[in-house]
C-alpha cells in the first residue's frame, strides 16, 4: 500500500469530518477512533459517593456531592472532593481522619450514581444543540462537534473554547482553548478534551472570535451569530437587533456569559419574561463588547423532567434545568411543599436505570427538612417518578 497516499486520505477524511462533510471519519474502510486509554472519572457536583470507613461503620454510607464540590462527613465536616479521582478522594479523607481522630483510617470511595446533564454546543457548527451526558460518559470535544454535524463553513476551528464551571459552586467558568482543526488535519488527538456535564462549547466564526467590537447571540433567536457592538447596548436593544426571540424560547432562562481580564467567563442570569412581561428593568443588563447572550430553546434549557404525584401541593411534571442540580426535598419545597396528609418519611422515587431495570428509592424527606441536612438530599434525574403517600391515620 502507498504510505503517502494513505496519509493523505487520513488527513482529508479527518478534515472532511470536522467540516461536516461526513458524520464518521473513516480511513480505507476502517473507523478512525480516538484512544481513551488512561481515562479516569473525576468527581463532579451531583455525583453520589459510596464511602466506606473500616474503623467506624457509622461513617459508611452514600454521600451526595454538593454544588461546591464538597461532601459533609462526621468528625471532619465539609471536605472538598470535586475534580478529584475516587482514589485521591479516599486518600484525602484518610489523612483528615488520621490527623485528629484515628490512629489508622482505611477508606474506600466509589461513585454509586453519576450525575446527568448535558453539553451545549454553540456557534459555527452545522447543527448546534445540547448533547445529553452523564459524568461517567467518555465523550470528547471532537466527538461532540461531529455529533453536531461538524464545523460550519467559516468556522474558526483553531479557536474552539470549552467553558467549564470552576469547583466551588459559583457560576464562574474556566476557559479551555482547543485547536480542533489542527487535530483533524494531523490526525493527532493528544490534545482532545474529555467533556463534563454543563460544559459549554463555543465555536467562533473566522475573524470574529477575538473581536472587541462585536457581541455574540446564540439560541432560539431570529438572527444568531456575531453582531456589531453599539454604544450603550443593553439586553432590550440586543434582543431587538437580532430580530427577537421566538415564542418557544425559554425567556426566563436567558443568560449573559462575560469574559474577565484573565480570559475566564462568568454567567449573568437574565429573565426576559420579567423584563418584557413585567417591565422589570433590573433585568435590562448592560451588554459589553465580547459578551455572549444566550436565549435557549426548550431543548437547550432543559435536560428532561420528573413527575410529582400524591400528597404534594402541585402534582405534575417538573422540568429539569440544564445548568443546576435538582434534588428531591428542594424540588418539593420549590413546588409548594407537601400536602396536609403526606407521609414525609416514606417518599418513593421510581427510577429506570440505564440498563432498563427498575429501581425504587425510599427517602425520609421529613428528616431532611426538619434538620436542614440538604447534603443528604437525593439528586433527581430525567424520568424519575416521585410518589408521596398518605399517612395512615389511626383513631
Amino acid at each position: 500500500m502507498n504510505v503517502g497516499f494513505s496519509a493523505s486520505v487520513m488527513r482529508l477524511c479527518g478534515l472532511a469530518a470536522v467540516l461536516g462533510l461526513c458524520m464518521v471519519p473513516t480511513v480505507l474502510g476502517q473507523d478512525v477512533t480516538v484512544s481513551k486509554k488512561g481515562y479516569e472519572h473525576r468527581i463532579v457536583p451531583g455525583d453520589r459517593l459510596r464511602i466506606s470507613v473500616a474503623e467506624d461503620k457509622t461513617l459508611t454510607r452514600v454521600y451526595a456531592v454538593a454544588g461546591d464540590g464538597t461532601i459533609d462527613m462526621d468528625y471532619i465536616g465539609r471536605v472538598g472532593v470535586g475534580d478529584m479521582t475516587a482514589g485521591a478522594a479516599a486518600e484525602k479523607i484518610e489523612n483528615l481522619l488520621k490527623e485528629k481522630y484515628f490512629k489508622k483510617a482505611t477508606v474506600s470511595v466509589e461513585v454509586s450514581e453519576f450525575v446527568e446533564g448535558a453539553v451545549q454546543v454553540m456557534g459555527a457548527v452545522a447543527s448546534p444543540h445540547a448533547i445529553a451526558l452523564k459524568s461517567d460518559d467518555m465523550m470528547t470535544l471532537t466527538e461532540a462537534i461531529t455529533q453536531c454535524g461538524g464545523l460550519a463553513k467559516g468556522a474558526a476551528g483553531n479557536e474552539v473554547r470549552i467553558l467549564r464551571l470552576r469547583p466551588g459552586g459559583g457560576m464562574d467558568r474556566q476557559v479551555i482553548k482547543v485547536d480542533v482543526l489542527s487535530m483533524f488535519e494531523k490526525m493527532d488527538f493528544a490534545d482532545d478534551q474529555y467533556l463534563r456535564p454543563r460544559d459549554i462549547i463555543i465555536v467562533p466564526t473566522l475573524g470574529a472570535g477575538e473581536s472587541e467590537s462585536e457581541f455574540l447571540v446564540l439560541g432560539d433567536v431570529a438572527n444568531p451569530g456575531f453582531h456589531p457592538y453599539v454604544k450603550n447596548l443593553d439586553v432590550i436593544r440586543a434582543v431587538t437587533m437580532v430580530g427577537g426571540a421566538s415564542r418557544q424560547a425559554q425567556w426566563q432562562s436567558a443568560r449573559i456569559l462575560r469574559r474577565d481580564a484573565s480570559g475566564n467567563y462568568s454567567v449573568i442570569p437574565v429573565d426576559l419574561s420579567r423584563l418584557f412581561g413585567e417591565a422589570d428593568m433590573s433585568m435590562n443588563v448592560k451588554v459589553l463588547p465580547g459578551d455572549i447572550l444566550f436565549i435557549p430553546s426548550s431543548e437547550q434549557a432543559s435536560r428532561g423532567q420528573i413527575y410529582l404525584l400524591g400528597q404534594v401541593a402541585k402534582p405534575g411534571a417538573v422540568p429539569l434545568p440544564l445548568d443546576q442540580d435538582v434534588t428531591l426535598a428542594k424540588t418539593i419545597l420549590d413546588t409548594g411543599g407537601l400536602g396536609r396528609y403526606a407521609n414525609d418519611s416514606k417518599i418513593k422515587i421510581l427510577r429506570t436505570a440505564p440498563d432498563g431495570s427498575k429501581q425504587t428509592l425510599i427517602v425520609d424527606v421529613g428528616a431532611i427538612l426538619k434538620t436542614g441536612s440538604f447534603d443528604r438530599d437525593v439528586p433527581l434525574v430525567n424520568g424519575d417518578v416521585v410518589i408521596v403517600p398518605e399517612k395512615l391515620l389511626s383513631f
